[in-house]
């Protein structure tokens, strides 16, 4: 099949007819010079000469026409010649064109019905990822409220309806169905009517619905029906859009009453076990004591029945003595360390502290020949200036007690350092000797008090040193210890913004 023979063919008519008419125009014209002059009056010539105009006229017209209307089918016989439909010999163009157009409408259809199930797939897919996300979150083992913008609890768990103590909704309900099956429950009710057991809790919402604050691992108290008290470990965070507007509040709660209770056992467990373990380190230190005194007491009542001179005698009385001055500090330290400390705050220079200790052993440090060096950043913080020194003096005399005499690297390095920011909220003070190191089986007693490995000594300085840095919201701790050495490391809250506290 040859394409664009309909083209061709309108073509040729259109010739045939330009012809016929040029043939007409030539016979009038031939007619009208074998007339004779009577018939040429100037009316004959002007009509004569208008109908030769009208007719090539008309010719353009019809051929401009034909052109116009071909212009579609060309457009259509061109866009066919790129289709899969191959033509045959004895097809005409027509049939071409419409078989051409039959077979893109049935792909376009086919098409349709792919595209058709394709989204019937990814709906699928949609609803059962939907479904498995409220699962997955309504299944949580912790409880999950969330509150809108207007502050109508939207959505609750199964787990937060038991935290509250609402229990189970009427077996013969959709809703009881719902929350067998760990579907999330929408009550639709004010935040504030939900948490009338807990108004920290109501209150929290308001400021992050108002504000958008966010309160991380909170720990509340609600109170069920029937005064029954329970503990509650929360975290609320706004719900924010795109430009950063509140649309609600989210509320991740879990009940930490057991494990509260257990740890206040532990506690208890713990304490108990560290005050035997004083006790019988109180009473080791008193029975060695009296056994001294005792000595030195016989010692005395057989030199004085005896020849013994003055002088020896003088000796043994100011060794009970001194035996006597241990004990009574051994009370003293012990009454220090067990009695309240009541802190008395002020703005202190955390980096004169360390200076000031520094000087009280410094006859010591010259003694042992040590080099001590202070480093890093030092702030300024709220602290009980005589208690902080009193600690860190301790901590400096254990680690010079802790080098070897013999040892030709005697190096104790004290660095202060601050929490990076934007939130800085500790100073951080590590204290690094060289001495031989603690072993790993004393690590968890070495705070506890008359817990020792000292040939004379009565335990009580590192838990005095634990004692007044915890009284002051810090903390403690043995970074590392082996063999060539020891790092304390002291944690001292910093300064709030807004504190105020009395400067020196």
């Amino acid at each position: 099949m040859k394409i664009g023979g309909v083209e061709n063919k309108a073509r040729l008519a259109i010739l045939v007819l330009i012809l016929a008419l040029l043939l007409l125009i030539v016979l009038s014209l031939a007619l009208f010079s074998h007339t004779g002059g009577q018939f040429r009056s100037p009316i004959i010539v002007y009509l004569f000469s208008s109908q030769i105009i009208a007719l090539v006229f008309g010719i353009a017209l019809v051929f401009l026409l034909v052109r116009w209307l071909l212009r579609p089918y060309r457009r259509m016989v061109e866009a066919a010649r790129g289709s899969p439909v191959r033509a045959s010999a004895a097809m005409t163009e027509g049939e071409f064109v419409a078989q051409t157009f039959q077979a893109l409408v049935e792909r376009l259809q086919a098409n349709e019905k792919e595209l058709a199930g394709l989204h019937a797939l990814e709906r699928r897919r949609a609803e059962r990822s939907e479904r498995f996300s409220e699962r997955l979150i309504a299944n949580i083992p912790s409880g999950l409220i969330t509150v809108d913008s207007r502050g109508l609890v939207t959505s609750v768990n199964a787990h937060a309806m038991k935290i509250f103590g609402m229990g189970e909704p009427a077996a013969d309900s959709a809703r009881a169905r719902r929350f067998h099956t760990g579907e999330l429950l929408s009550p639709l009710i004010d935040y504030s009517s939900f948490f009338t057991s807990s108004p920290k809790i109501a209150a929290m919402i308001s400021g992050c619905l108002d504000r958008a604050a966010t309160f991380r691992r909170e720990e509340v108290e609600v109170v069920l029906a029937g005064g029954r008290a329970r503990r509650i470990g929360l975290s609320v965070s706004p719900i924010c859009d795109a430009s950063q507007n509140v649309e609600g509040a989210l509320c991740l709660m879990t009940d930490i009453t057991e494990v509260i209770e257990l740890r206040e056992r532990m506690k208890l467990k713990d304490n108990l076990a560290n005050l035997g373990e004083m006790a019988a380190g109180l009473a080791h230190e008193f029975k060695n004591s009296l056994a001294t005194i005792h000595g030195y007491v016989q010692l005395l009542e057989a030199q004085g029945t005896g020849p013994a001179p003055g002088a020896d005698r003088r000796v043994t009385l100011e060794a009970a003595l001194n035996e006597v001055r241990l004990l009574s500090k051994l009370v003293t330290d012990f009454l220090n360390f067990a009695r309240p400390q009541d802190l008395s705050l002020v703005e202190v220079d955390l980096r004169q502290i360390i200076e000031d200790c520094a000087e009280g052993v410094r006859s010591q440090l010259q003694e042992n020949s040590v080099e001590f060096t202070v480093e890093g950043d030092f702030p300024t913080l709220a602290g009980d200036e005589s208690l902080l020194k009193r600690a860190f003096i301790n901590l400096v005399r254990n680690a010079i007690e802790a080098i070897d005499p013999l040892s030709s690297n005697k190096v104790i390095v004290i660095t202060g350092a601050i929490d990076a920011k934007p939130e800085p909220r500790y100073a951080h003070i590590r204290i690094r000797d060289t001495g031989s190191g603690i072993a790993s089986e004393d690590l968890h007693r070495i705070f506890i008090p008359f817990f020792t490995t000292k040939s004379r000594g009565y335990g009580i300085g590192l838990a005095l040193v634990q004692k007044i840095v915890v009284a002051h919201g810090g903390d403690v701790t043995v970074e590392t210890s082996d063999a060539s050495g020891t790092l304390f490391h002291c944690r001292l809250p910093l300064l709030a913004p807004h504190s105020t506290v009395e400067s020196r």
